[in-house]
């Protein structure tokens, strides 16, 4: 899509010839076939001076020929920091909202939200916020997950409102259970781990983690995959834990250990470790018939082998749990595990035999 010639790779011997290599070998950006070129006055990787951000703006228009290599064009601008703040002075933030059913634009909004610059007032006065949120919800599938992975950067930055990450929350919370594309429901959960990861799963209301939970079984393998990565921050902190408790997502989450993708198995294996903290956890794992599961999962990937021996380490706590996993077969098992390659693997297959073969 584009032709750069650098003045360092050519041997340029006098200033005519520098000047004639200057004025032939411009950069030809963006030459789509069938489509006019934007004119060469921009180059890039150069910086950019206030003439292109105008003629920018200028095709930033739905009717506008040249919109798509206008896109594309803002795209590498906003490359630079520099030249990204600049395009907001310019007012090209706005502009580009007026895009949104153009999948090239998602790309561009993404960098305007990465700048700290890129003030948060600016982008809820223009109802930029609420634009994304709206094309998430009713655009084509290519512009919904770009307006998903818009917000979801949003949810990273601490300088935006409380009330708008609320409403942002509330919004991904329902497509995660309403939306019929997989991809969608994904790029929803993916805004709700974001928000988990930055603020207290308690504020983000009582049906966030039953939900995600509902989710846990889902055909796709890819959306169980980031409801188990979810619930993997969820359980991070004891209210997040309880929850998870109380929605049901402990079976689940076990059964989703014998799953046939390794993603799925890693993080349903991380959040039943953190789980299996709490009292409750332990017993909840135990009904769900999460001992011999993880039994089975010491013969797992190194990753996924070691959550599973640190949860069978906190479920030794109970001596029923002792009492059912104890016997040759897998004393022998952990105890292999002990001198394990993997420094960490190995350590924590100490803890559990030690544990295992606890008596008080």
């Amino acid at each position: 899509r584009a032709l750069y010639v650098s003045l360092d790779m050519v041997d340029v011997k006098s200033t005519a010839a520098a000047e004639a290599v200057r004025t032939t070998q411009k950069f030809e950006r963006f030459e789509i076939k069938g489509e006019p070129k934007l004119p060469s006055k921009t180059h890039l990787p150069q910086a950019f001076g206030d003439v292109s951000f105008e003629e920018i703006g200028k095709v930033l228009d739905p009717a506008n020929p040249l919109r798509n290599q206008g896109l594309q064009q803002l795209l590498q601008m906003l490359r630079r920091p520099t030249d990204a703040i600049k395009a907001v002075k310019y007012g090209l933030m706005v502009k580009l909202s007026n895009n949104f059913e153009h999948p090239s634009a998602f790309p561009c909004m993404l960098q305007f939200v990465r700048l700290r610059s890129s003030r948060h007032e600016l982008l809820l006065k223009t109802k930029i916020v609420d634009k994304l949120m709206h094309v998430a919800k009713n655009g084509d599938l290519p512009c919904r997950i770009g307006a998903f992975s818009c917000l979801e950067e949003l949810g990273r930055h601490p300088g935006m409102p409380k009330d708008y990450k609320s409403s942002i929350t509330a919004f991904c919370i329902k497509q995660c259970g309403s939306d019929e594309e997989a991809k969608a429901k994904r790029g929803a959960l993916e805004v709700l781990r974001t928000m988990t990861k930055k603020q207290n799963v308690g504020s983000l209301g009582d049906s966030c983690v039953p939900t995600v939970t509902s989710l846990l079984d889902f055909k796709d393998a890819e959306v169980r995959m980031s409801a188990c990565e979810t619930l993997q921050y969820v359980t991070v902190t004891p209210i997040g834990k309880e929850l998870c408790i109380k929605s049901g997502a402990v079976p689940k989450l076990t059964s989703n250990l014998e799953h046939t993708n390794k993603k799925v198995r890693l993080f349903a294996a991380a959040a039943l470790m953190q789980i299996a903290l709490l009292t409750a956890g332990k017993q909840a794992i135990i009904d769900a018939g999460g001992l011999s599961i993880l039994t089975k999962a010491l013969n797992d990937e190194d990753a996924i082998k070691n959550y599973a021996l640190q949860c069978l380490t906190n479920l030794f706590s109970n001596p029923h749990a002792r009492m059912a996993v104890r016997g040759a077969e897998n004393n022998e098992k952990i105890e292999e595990l002990t001198k394990h390659k993997d420094a960490i693997v190995a350590e924590s297959a100490k803890s559990c035999l030690a544990k295992l073969l606890w008596d008080p």
